[in-house]
């Protein structure tokens, strides 16, 4: 009965249609070869072998493996040049044979021409521009011309140098062809805080510390300078940590004035390898360390009150040291404590004369620097000045950049 109404009900929907007489010859099985079918094993359905070759529609053939023109199935992998890890290309170095001009011409082609971007002849090209733009800002075998640094700075950073980030941002600092800005070189610090973290800082607080007012007091530049703005001091201690030499010279010069020999020498000779101003300064330090009756710890612990005055004097006169006039009174002071006229006299001589205020007069200290007060009673002498010897800071702090090579003999400035 079930196969009667499966019959109807496609002859209704599908008329003569093969597939209707497909089904139906299905149908009239009889029951035993029906039972027959559902009883016969099914084969498992096998997964295709890992090898056997995909199937293509007929016709179509398996286009092969598309490969680069003269390459292997296998490319070989692609190796940096030079050693992992080395330090970048280095500069040009001068050629014996050439006079000035010749060298620098042969730095202006390397740095003016037009290498690939990223390529290792644009990092040579870039760095040939920062060197060229130091020479030109210190006057290194040709005459100083600022404009022109400035111009192979700005070379630098478009090819990519990080370090003409160093010297735009001096620029500004100090003024190569206008007025100094220094606010205006922060950005270019922020681009070179990931090149040279400890010259950006060294920058700076040089920017701050030519932004701080000016402090107007009767007492020596050194003593105002050895107890800065804590921010700023901060700035200037994180720059040495990074090994920035003018940081370390600075340091040092403040410990000088305070009396901070041992720190200060060692932060002097860190600094030397590249700072002449710093091995200059060394050297002086060194001096007054083993001079007679200084050990470096303050003259309070000396009980001869005849060394006593002769401190006072050196400090008086800038003999070896830098000027102190305020150190020097506290020595006269204990030389005539203990007994010392030369002292006295130099004492009552100071006072004989003060500033308005009743503080000590600076000009009149400076006058009696050179007189003679040793003879008493004598009338007063005026004394040879002493050579000055100074402590000194570098022309600026790109210079400890300036290769070996390229720098030529020169006094560092006076601090």
């Amino acid at each position: 009965m079930q196969r009667h109404t499966i019959f109807r009900a496609i002859r209704v929907r599908c008329g003569s249609c093969v597939a209707a007489i497909t089904l139906l010859s299905a149908l009239a099985l009889t029951g035993d070869a029906w039972a027959v079918v559902r009883s016969a094993p099914s084969s498992p359905i096998k997964q295709p072998e890992s090898n056997s070759s995909v199937v293509q529609p007929a016709g179509i053939t398996q286009p092969a493996g598309i490969q680069p023109a003269g390459a292997t199935v296998q490319p070989a992998p692609i190796k940096p040049t030079g050693t992992p890890g080395a330090s970048g290309p280095k500069f040009p170095e001068p050629d014996a044979n050439d006079n000035d001009i010749e060298r620098l011409r042969k730095l202006e082609a390397i740095a003016l021409s037009s290498p690939r971007k990223g390529s290792a002849a644009e990092r040579t090209a870039g760095r040939t521009a920062w060197l060229l733009g130091l020479i030109y800002l210190h006057g290194e075998n040709t005459p100083v011309d600022r404009a022109a640094a400035r111009k192979w700075f700005e070379r630098a950073r478009q090819l990519n140098e990080p370090m003409g980030n160093a010297g735009l941002a001096w620029c500004e600092i100090d003024g190569c062809n206008g007025p100094p800005a220094p606010s205006m070189a922060r950005p270019y610090l922020s681009a070179l805080r990931n090149a040279n973290s400890g010259l950006a800082l060294y920058l700076e607080w040089l920017i701050q510390e030519r932004a701080a007012p000016v402090q107007h007091s009767a007492a020596p530049a050194q003593e105002l300078h050895s107890n800065p703005d804590a921010q700023r001091m901060q700035l200037l201690q994180r720059a040495a940590q990074a090994g920035n030499t003018s940081a370390l010279n600075e340091l040092a010069l403040g410990n000088v004035a305070a009396s901070r020999y041992d720190l200060a020498m060692s932060q002097f000779n860190a600094a030397a390898k590249r700072s002449p101003a710093a091995a200059s300064n060394a050297h002086l330090l060194g001096i007054r360390i083993q001079s007679k009756g200084d050990s470096g710890k303050g003259a309070t612990g000396r009980k001869d009150p005849a060394e006593w005055y002769e401190q006072a004097r050196r400090y008086h006169r800038g003999d070896g040291v830098p000027s102190n006039y305020a150190e020097a009174v506290r020595l006269y002071q204990l030389a005539a404590a203990g007994g010392n006229q030369p002292a006295r006299r130099m004492l009552e001589l100071i006072y004989s004369r003060p500033a308005p205020g009743g503080v000590v007069n600076i000009a009149w200290m400076r006058q009696l620097a050179s007189m003679d007060v040793t003879a008493e009673g004598a009338i007063l002498t005026f004394t040879a000045p002493p050579t000055p010897v100074l402590y000194v800071r570098d022309l600026t702090p790109l210079y400890e950049f300036i290769p070996d090579e390229w720098r030529k003999e020169r006094a560092p400035l006076p601090r």
